[in-house]
């Protein structure tokens, strides 16, 4: 056998090596591949009923990394006064929100509380999460409900997002 006959013969298996290594009707998936979670990041303004407090007119800003976010939450009470609250969240692939939430109140008490959400943005005109908190340590029965409405979207620091038309960017 000459060398170009050899030289031939190996580019033929070798083409057919790796023709049947690629040959899968399916992609793999990737198990590094994480799911993908909504981008809640950005401004908002709502309202919180807190139970001990009482009802208040919100603002918020969140910023968010991968799956996980967090911000601070001014509630300036209808009766007097400001709460403030810092939250941080778990974000699922189904929008629900997990996590803890620290309130400072007007008195002085400081409390900690688990908080469960939900994130929905239907593209055109609602993006807000809704929510609820129960007492952990202080504030003994205290719990409250909030209502966040999406007025702005910040970028996110992974690119593995999805990108939805509304809320404008801030």
């Amino acid at each position: 056998m000459n060398k170009h006959r050899a030289y031939s013969v190996f580019i033929i298996a070798a083409i057919i090596a790796l023709t049947s290594c690629n040959s899968s009707t399916s992609p793999s998936p990737n198990p590094s591949a994480s799911p993908q979670v909504a981008n809640i990041s950005g401004d908002y303004a709502g309202t919180m009923d807190d139970k001990q407090s009482g009802s208040g007119a919100v603002t918020a800003t969140l910023a968010q990394h991968g799956s996980s976010a967090g911000g601070a939450i001014a509630d300036t009470l209808a009766a007097g006064g400001t709460i403030t609250a810092q939250i941080s969240v778990a974000i699922s692939s189904s929008n629900a929100l997990n996590g803890a939430m620290v309130v400072d109140y007007p008195d002085g008490t400081t409390c900690t509380f688990s908080t469960t959400g939900t994130y929905t943005n239907n593209g055109t005109t609602t993006a807000q999460i809704t929510g609820s908190y129960t007492a952990v340590t202080n504030c003994t029965g205290d719990t409250g409900t909030y209502t966040l409405n999406q007025q702005c979207v910040d970028t996110i620091t992974s690119s593995d997002r999805r990108t939805m038309g509304f809320p404008a960017t801030c």
